[in-house]
């Protein structure tokens, strides 16, 4: 089967999340990723906890379908490596701060000289110019001036994170659609060019809708009462603790006849349709922490299982509030085929995250586990027409690793 990126390839210099995950995407569509990392130590990300036989999961999470090339691009043989890949690259991808990569050697201005075809994909944490362009750039910190935090949380309390990393994973996607355009772009006109994505535009976009109400009509977004989700929304959008402690969320707000399914299914006595305080919409809103107070105690008479089988008995949407454990316990997301099993000779059996975007003819699919530090060095160094002698010589004078030399000698002695 051909995948839609297959005959792209990638020279991938992005470390931790925000990088990898986007680079991940074309991989999963077929591309060709190469990774290129530092000799035995690889990808920063390769260190964080929680681990598995020796490496991070948060890596496994991020890198599979690629490859991995160690190298110590100080040295002018490695440098020489790089640009013998560009020459049949179509992408190079960094994420380290601005002018980095032109110190490395690797700038647009100098590989485009190789390759007028070449795209450029450089993430940073606010761009590669301007008053912060020396800063370091962090996921909280980007959540933090980009807004979110602002919006997160509830009114009473402080502002609060996201739950995830989501300024990189955000700009990972980023750096995957901005790649994705200028594949096409070149497509017409023949011509490399540079992507540049950064983590504080990618969450102030995640809020373009408060951004228009702010931006027009100098809107104020407080952050929501404790268990409404959002700042602009009621007791039809919020959460409820059930009786036995675990929680439900609610989305009524585009249900038919929401107060008699909710008075069914959570048996409200007198129906919320009979009581005056909230005859429309705009007395629901007048009476909104009435209504909220009636909901919490009814929720509590409930288990959260009860109360799933009740909404649907009554068309009402499902909304149990998951760890991550039952997320994958969840029928529908069984159904979605949402984890995959990588089986690699060093790093054993792992589950990951499956393929959130599913193409009828050309799916993205498992070909390759996330690699170990240089496990393709002498394959990709043999596809540049190094012979195996010329290899050696690579690795005995530190241009590039001996991590699979040193396995296989550590595999024997054991």
């Amino acid at each position: 089967m051909t995948l839609p990126y297959e005959g792209i390839r990638v020279v991938d210099f992005t470390q931790v999340e925000q990088g990898p995950v986007g680079t991940q995407v074309l991989a999963d569509f077929g591309a060709d990723v190469i990774k290129v990392e530092r000799i035995d130590v690889g990808d920063l990300g390769r260190g964080q906890n929680p681990q598995i036989n020796g490496v991070s999961l948060y890596y496994m999470a991020d890198n599979r379908n690629k490859r991995s090339l160690s190298l110590d691009t100080r040295k002018p043989e490695a440098k020489e490596i790089v640009y013998q890949m560009v020459k049949t690259a179509d992408v190079v991808a960094s994420n380290f701060r601005p002018g980095v990569m032109e110190r490395m050697g690797f700038g647009y201005d100098q590989l485009k000289e190789i390759n007028p075809r070449i795209i450029w994909s450089v993430s940073s944490g606010w761009g590669q110019t301007g008053p912060y362009q020396g800063r370091i750039g962090q996921d909280l910190i980007a959540q933090s001036l980009g807004g979110l935090m602002s919006l997160t949380g509830d009114r009473d309390g402080p502002p609060r994170a996201a739950g995830t990393f989501i300024a990189d994973y955000l700009g990972g996607m980023m750096i995957a659609q901005g790649i994705m355009a200028a594949l096409a772009a070149r497509e017409k006109t023949g011509r490399g060019q540079v992507v540049e994505t950064n983590l504080l535009d990618g969450v102030i976009a995640s809020h373009l809708q408060e951004n228009a109400a702010a931006l027009n009509a100098d809107w104020k977004f407080e952050r929501a009462p404790k268990g409404i989700g959002h700042s602009d929304s009621g007791p039809f959008y919020a959460i409820y603790e059930c009786k036995d402690g675990k929680h439900y969320t609610l989305m009524g707000a585009f249900v038919d006849d929401v107060l008699g399914r909710l008075s069914r299914a959570l048996d409200i006595q007198p129906p919320l349709t009979d009581d005056p305080r909230f005859e429309n919409p705009t007395r629901w809103n007048e009476n909104s922490p009435a209504l909220r107070s009636i909901m919490e105690v009814a929720f509590k008479k409930f288990t959260r299982a009860e109360v799933e089988e009740r909404f649907d008995a009554n068309g009402l949407p499902p909304g149990a509030v998951y760890d991550l454990q039952e997320v994958f316990e969840d029928p529908q997301v069984v159904h979605n085929d949402m984890v995959i099993e990588a089986d690699h000779p060093v790093y054993g059996k792992v589950k990951l995250t499956g393929f959130p975007v599913k193409l009828s003819d050309t799916p993205a699919n498992l070909r390759r586990s996330p690699p170990t530090v240089g496990e393709h060095n002498e394959e990709v160094l043999g596809e540049l027409g190094y012979t195996d002698a010329q290899i050696k010589d690579l690795q005995a004078s530190g241009v590039t690793g001996s991590e699979n030399i040193k396995r296989a000698d550590e595999a024997t002695a054991s």
